[in-house]
């Protein structure tokens, strides 16, 4: 690696894209603090870097957590990726209310409460950069998929502000936008919506077509997280990060055409 060593913490690191992408960065010589929603999965990701032979440190970090939030900035990192995230899918005419906050509240409450501390660390130092996992459903709304597709909605316009917000101050802020990939984590969030829609649901006649419709969904991820983990690369060392970085490319253009074309 050419680039000079950066300090990163990376959120949401048990498995999947946030476990790649720091297995990758550490692999190109940064110093990369991966964190885990609980203190079990410490051991799995330690476990990962030491058969990828790669150095990390392995923290857990609840970004719900006031204490654990102000444990991540006492690293006073170069760079903070928030990956950390939940499901949840369901007609949103149904969705108990409580899950719809509980998903707003770590998706996209507790990301911006990690980000404003960190982000007053960099303003400091006057350099620094914010990445935030989103999703390409972030742009293109689907049928049951409302609760979840919300909160990237959301974390679009956030980033978008910031953005330009925090150009003066010489912190960059851009998102990355996952498709569909097989971690894991889509076949879980499908699942949750099971413990609430039963059959006094309105939707109780259309089961069969929900059912079908999210399968069709899985049907469409892609096999390995290794392209939107090389994004999230792309985006920590390139001088001047681009506002999106999307993978697998032909989601990103399916997604592109039906805003076109609309549907």
């Amino acid at each position: 690696m050419t680039k000079p060593a950066k300090k990163i913490l990376i959120t949401g690191c048990r498995g999947g894209i946030g476990l790649n992408a720091a297995l990758k960065l550490a692999a190109r010589g940064h110093h990369v603090i991966a964190t885990v929603h609980r203190s079990e999965s410490i051991s799995v990701v330690r476990t990962a870097a030491d058969t990828a032979g790669v150095n990390l440190v392995v923290e857990k970090l609840d970004i719900l957590d006031p204490n654990d939030r102000q444990r991540a900035v006492a690293h006073d990192v170069d760079v903070l990726i928030n990956n950390a995230a939940v499901g949840e899918t369901g007609p949103l005419i149904e969705i108990p209310i409580d899950r719809l906050v509980g998903i707003h509240e770590t998706n996209v409450v507790a990301t911006l409460a990690l980000s404003q501390a960190v982000i007053h660390q960099m303003i400091k130092k006057k350099h620094g950069r914010v990445i935030i996992v989103g999703s390409l459903g972030g742009r293109l709304s689907m049928p049951f998929m409302g609760p979840y597709v919300m909160t990237k909605f959301a974390l679009e316009a956030a980033v978008d502000a910031m953005r330009m917000e925090l150009r003066p101050f010489k912190v960059n802020v851009c998102i990355i936008e996952p498709g569909a990939y097989a971690t894991g984590f889509n076949e879980a969030m499908h699942a949750k919506k099971y413990e609430w829609l039963n059959e006094d649901s309105v939707y109780r006649d259309h089961m069969r077509f929900i059912k079908f419709f999210e399968n069709g969904n899985l049907k469409l991820q892609g096999k390995r997280t290794d392209n939107i983990a090389r994004q999230i690369v792309k985006a920590v060392e390139a001088r001047t990060p681009k506002a999106r970085y999307t993978a697998p490319w032909w989601q990103a253009l399916g997604v592109r055409l039906l805003r076109i074309f609309g549907k």
